[in-house]
């Protein structure tokens, strides 16, 4: 009502042709509950005045029945009713509309939800139209991510059943460990009857009771919680329940069966790669040593600075990959009490000098090129580190046959 003139409902009963019009006069309705005007009107007198009853008589069809809500007259409005997309965006993620049909891991949970509750999610079809264009509502979850870094991608799908049919949730693993980014998708979403409760708020406070630095393991993974209506009371906001007997014990069952193991293997993941990136700085101060060894020696030969541009390379390769992570790894160590062990800039000023010992290498290989012999196996060494380069590449996607067939057509050309 804040948001408009006039509030309209529509709807029609099965077998019925009647169409039922309550139309509320909002502005009317505001003014007069306003306190400054003094609230002189009875409450049953200003119903009265502002909502009436238009019936259209034998316009719908008996067979067909729908439920419509207008709001007409947006003036005082946020832009998330006024936009398109961002009215869009809110109903993908909040309303009980279906999984977009190309999504292959749709099925999968469907069938597992119905397993389980014995008959699929409740599901409405929801469109928006604007300036002429309709538009299905679907829920906006997919096969890619986007983090701080970069994207990755929905590694797995695991399932959690609650006991005695209290809940029943998915969850998305990501192929890497960072937050989600994208707040329509990111953590864990409550619903009841396939409707959001709340936002990820509800998640991020279960994660935090297991431990207070474990609520953003929240929004490293993407999910919903699907909790039984007959065993919740929703409160008056609409954010939360009721903490009743049954709401507290579907929340210490969520805590020991999603949370702890979901941020524990978050942890883990982030203590594994404080130790990976430790080991790409290591690795670099080490080949600094060595660029920096080879540069005042008068006895350097081609296949020693040849073996320093590759493994440049590739250590060049491993620090971009850290730094993708190395932010939500670092959030992890001061999450921990433990800010000293950041390794962000460490490993920016390692990155750095890869490109460093690149560019030395490059400067060394000059040393041969009046060398003609020499040269020559330099040629030949390259064009093997970068024919070992391609068929790592294509063994990881070609099967074993077809990777034989490219690997003698390489070798031999």
């Amino acid at each position: 009502m804040a948001y408009c003139s006039e509030l309209l409902f529509r709807a029609s009963f099965p077998g019925e042709t009647t169409i039922s019009n309550i139309r509320f006069d909002c502005d009317k309705l505001l003014k007069a509950m306003n306190p400054d005007e003094g609230g002189e009107t009875e409450l049953a007198s200003l119903l009265a005045k502002a909502i009436v009853n238009e019936p259209e008589l034998d316009a719908a069809k008996a067979e067909e029945h729908f439920f419509e809500v207008r709001l007409i007259g947006l003036s005082q409005t946020p832009d998330s009713l006024t936009d398109a997309d961002g009215v869009k965006d809110y109903l993908s993620e909040t309303a009980p509309v279906d999984f977009a049909p190309d999504w292959p891991r749709a099925a999968e949970i469907i069938a597992d939800y119905k397993s389980y509750f014995g008959e699929e999610p409740e599901t409405i079809d929801l469109f928006v139209v604007a300036e002429g264009e309709t538009t299905q509502v679907f829920k906006p979850y997919g096969e890619a991510y986007q983090h701080a870094k970069g994207t990755m991608d929905l590694k797995s799908i695991e399932f959690f059943p609650g006991d005695d049919n209290q809940y029943w949730g998915w969850v998305g693993r990501m192929s890497e460990s960072a937050a989600v980014t994208d707040w329509r998708t990111r953590g864990l979403r409550v619903r009841v009857r396939n409707i959001q409760v709340d936002g990820t708020e509800i998640f991020e406070n279960l994660f935090t009771q297991v431990k207070p630095s474990y609520g953003r393991f929240s929004s490293y993974h993407v999910g919903e919680i699907h909790i039984d209506a007959e065993s919740v009371i929703p409160n008056a906001r609409r954010d939360g329940f009721e903490e009743t007997k049954s709401w507290i014990d579907i929340k210490s069952s969520l805590m020991a069966a999603i949370c702890q193991p979901l941020a524990s293997d978050a942890y883990d993941a982030s203590q594994k790669g404080q130790t990976q990136i430790s080991k790409v700085v290591d690795d670099i101060d080490n080949l600094v040593i060595r660029g920096q060894t080879l540069a005042n020696s008068s006895r350097a030969s081609y296949d020693q600075v040849v073996d320093l541009m590759n493994t440049a390379k590739r250590l060049r390769r491993r620090a971009a990959l850290a730094m993708k992570v190395v932010g939500d790894i670092d959030e992890t160590a001061v999450a921990d009490g433990n800010p000293e062990v950041q390794q962000g800039m460490l490993l920016q000023d390692a990155a750095r000098s890869v490109e460093t010992v690149e560019t030395q290498a490059k400067m060394l290989v000059g040393r041969f090129l009046d060398e003609e012999d020499r040269l020559g196996a330099l040629r030949q060494r390259l064009r093997d580190e970068i024919l070992k380069e391609v068929l790592d590449v294509v063994n990881a996607f070609a099967d074993p046959a077809t990777y034989q067939k490219i690997r003698r057509k390489l070798v031999e050309g």
